[in-house]
């Protein structure tokens, strides 16, 4: 049994077929799924699909792309951006929503000014321990920037995911030894990938699988909409790495994901 750990079948891209995309991602093993918000709809839909199917769990948040939602291009919160929150906040509070994410920086694009997404990224992290939720952190080209930002603050209680994790090996034995699980998702199977070395200076214990669906799909499906079915692809390089059987990593996996979330995630 694997559960996706971050996925969005909220988009409209899951709009016609959900139904048939969750019974292909049972065959294939993957029994669970968190879908997670990146603005205030999307974290709103996130929820709304929790509700309406049991094997979804949902985490909340501002992704750095939407931070002016939160905060000016100055970096100060706004009088919109303290609503936004309020209403974050008031949806954590659902038994349903697992995580505050996904929240961090993204300097890759920048499509929120820089002071914008760092004030959201403090902001939210400040919400998390409000609520007392783990993390699903968006970082890319950001790493020194986001763990300047992660001392500064104060580490979150809870910890929570990298979601995505390209970093190399010092960021990934900086996460891991303070409690992160990384976010390993389809580009491990990519043949550039440098994630299969980073993976050789971690263990099981400190990762979780994921999908990003309906993008970032692994080798074979590279070019075509991902989705939570093809984590099983995933799986399969992963073990590979550990050299472990898939049903120990499965297995593995699992514990990793309810010791960070402090639930019981199995069916």
């Amino acid at each position: 049994m694997l559960t996706d750990t971050h996925l969005h079948l909220n988009r409209d891209e899951f709009a016609a077929d959900l139904d048939e995309v969750l019974a292909r991602a049972r065959e294939a093993g993957v029994t669970r799924f968190l879908n997670v918000g990146y603005d205030l709809e999307s974290s709103e839909a996130s929820v709304a699909l929790a509700e309406r199917h049991p094997e979804i769990l949902a985490a909340v948040g501002v992704h750095p792309h939407d931070a002016l939602d939160l905060a000016g291009a100055d970096g100060r919160l706004t009088s919109a951006g303290e609503r936004v929150l309020e209403r974050l906040e008031a949806l954590a509070a659902h038994p349903r929503v697992v995580a505050v994410g996904e929240i961090g920086l993204d300097y890759f694009r920048d499509l929120s000014p820089r002071p914008a997404q760092h004030a959201a990224f403090r902001a939210q992290l400040v919400l998390a321990d409000r609520v007392n939720l783990p993390v699903i952190l968006h970082i890319r080209d950001a790493y020194a920037e986001a763990i300047a930002e992660l001392t500064d603050h104060g580490l979150p209680a809870r910890r929570g995911i990298m979601h995505a994790f390209a970093g190399d090996e010092e960021v990934a034995r900086w996460g891991v030894e303070r409690g992160f699980l990384l976010g390993i998702g389809g580009p491990v199977t990519y043949k550039t990938s440098l994630l299969p070395e980073v993976l050789t200076h971690v263990t099981p214990r400190d990762v979780v699988l994921e999908t990003d669906a309906p993008w970032l799909p692994p080798v074979p499906h590279r070019g075509r909409r991902n989705e939570p079915s093809y984590l099983a692809l995933t799986a399969a390089r992963v073990a590979e790495v550990f050299g472990l059987n898939e049903a120990d990593l499965a297995f593995q996996v699992r514990v990793n994901l309810e010791r960070v979330l402090g639930m019981e995630v199995a069916p």
